[in-house]
């Protein structure tokens, strides 16, 4: 039985440990500079919406979507996602939200596919088909309605304040890992979004 040469291990695991730090110093970076030092940021950078001071994980879930595919917490893994949360039919605002982060994705460009658009939506008495009819316009958009029992939990963590989620009427913004990291007002202007997400996808391996 041969056996191993020791010296020849080592420099196979050292090998690999430094293939392995290649890949993921970017990553351990971008986590650094937006969550844990933003001093390290690069000068003249300033976020125009509101981090979430610690991030906020958001809980599991398994709900259908309003086109009637099942969603569960894993649609939050592997992208950025802009989340709408809104009560009863979609009136002016909310269309100008829908609008808004459509545009905000759009204008990624290359980094389109890192984006994703999800809005939990609660009916209160509202016509679904009027929601479906709303969708068309906004393809792309994945739209889950939540029955007056279910949003408690799955809410919770977008109440930042003594508002309701729901009628703060905020974009908010899931990290790939699923976490709640930064929100915008309903009156925040679009373009910032924009500029913030940019600087995201350029500095972070994530997504």
């Amino acid at each position: 039985m041969t056996v191993p040469n020791v010296a020849s291990v080592a420099r196979t695991r050292l090998s690999l440990i430094l293939l392995f730090s290649v890949f993921a110093a970017p990553v351990f970076l971008a986590w650094m500079v937006f969550y844990v030092f933003p001093d390290w940021r690069p000068s003249g950078a300033s976020n125009h919406g509101e981090l979430v001071e610690p991030l906020r994980p958001l809980p599991a879930f398994q709900l259908g979507t309003l086109s009637g595919e099942a969603i569960d917490e894993t649609f939050l893994r592997g992208k950025w996602t802009l989340v709408y949360l809104h009560g009863g039919s979609c009136a002016k605002p909310c269309i100008q939200q829908l609008y808004q982060i459509r545009q905000a994705r759009l204008a990624q460009g290359k980094n389109i596919d890192r984006l994703q658009r999800l809005m939990f939506w609660i009916p209160q008495n509202a016509d679904a088909s009027d929601m479906k009819e709303l969708a068309s316009h906004f393809p792309g958009v994945v739209i889950v309605p939540l029955a007056n029992a279910q949003p408690a939990e799955l809410v919770a963590p977008f109440a930042l304040d003594a508002q309701s989620a729901v009628a703060a009427e905020r974009v908010y913004l899931v990290d790939p890992l699923g976490n709640l990291m930064m929100y915008y007002e309903a009156d925040a202007d679009p373009h910032g979004m924009v500029e913030d997400l940019e600087k995201l996808l350029k500095w972070s391996g994530l997504g």
